[in-house]
C-alpha cells in the first residue's frame, strides 16, 4: 500500500513550494499534463500556469511533461508553449516512462518529483521508481463513468492510507 501513498498531497500545482523541494534536494519535475496542468477540455494554458512554470524555471528546476495521452500533437503543442520537453503515450506507471523522463531531465530519481492527479499512474509509477511524489486534485470533474469509478477507488484508498 505504501506504493500508492503520495509523499505530498495538495489541492493544485499552485500549492507546491519550490523552496521546500530544493530543501529536500529536488531540482527537477516530471509533471502530468491533463488535469494536472490543464483541464482536458481546455485549448490553452491559463496565465497562472505559465507564470507557475516560469517561477519554477527561475528557481533552476528542469521540467518534463509526461503524459499517457495518445494525442502526440496535443502534448507537443502544450509542451512547446511552455518550452518544455515532453513524452506522450508514456504508459505510466510502467518504468520506462519515468526512466525516459529522467534521461531527458539528465537527473536521478532522488532529485526529482513526479506531480500528477492520478494515483494508479502518476503516484504509483513515481513511487516504483524512487521518485518523490506529489498528488494534486484533478482540475475538473470527471465526465465518464469509468473515470468516475476510478476516482472513487482512488479516493477510497487515499482515505485509508
Amino acid at each position: 500500500m505504501n506504493l500508492l501513498r503520495p509523499c505530498l498531497k495538495l489541492d493544485s500545482v499552485f500549492d507546491i513550494n519550490a523552496d521546500d523541494l530544493v530543501a529536500k534536494g529536488i531540482n527537477s519535475l516530471i509533471i502530468d499534463l491533463d488535469e494536472t496542468l490543464i483541464p482536458k477540455d481546455m485549448k490553452k494554458f491559463s496565465i497562472d500556469i505559465i507564470k507557475w512554470v516560469e517561477h519554477f524555471k527561475s528557481k533552476g528546476f528542469k521540467i518534463c511533461i509526461t503524459s499517457n495521452s495518445i494525442r502526440s500533437w496535443r502534448v507537443n503543442k502544450f509542451a512547446g508553449e511552455l518550452d518544455l520537453p515532453s513524452t506522450y503515450l508514456s504508459l505510466k506507471p510502467l518504468p520506462w516512462a519515468f526512466k525516459h523522463a529522467l534521461k531527458v531531465l539528465k537527473n536521478k530519481p532522488e532529485h526529482t518529483a513526479m506531480v500528477g492527479d492520478q494515483l494508479f499512474t502518476d503516484i504509483l509509477g513515481g513511487n516504483l521508481n524512487g521518485i518523490y511524489t506529489i498528488m494534486v486534485k484533478p482540475m475538473s470533474p470527471e465526465k465518464f463513468l469509468l473515470r468516475k469509478l476510478l476516482r472513487a477507488i482512488e479516493n477510497f484508498l487515499l482515505n485509508r492510507l
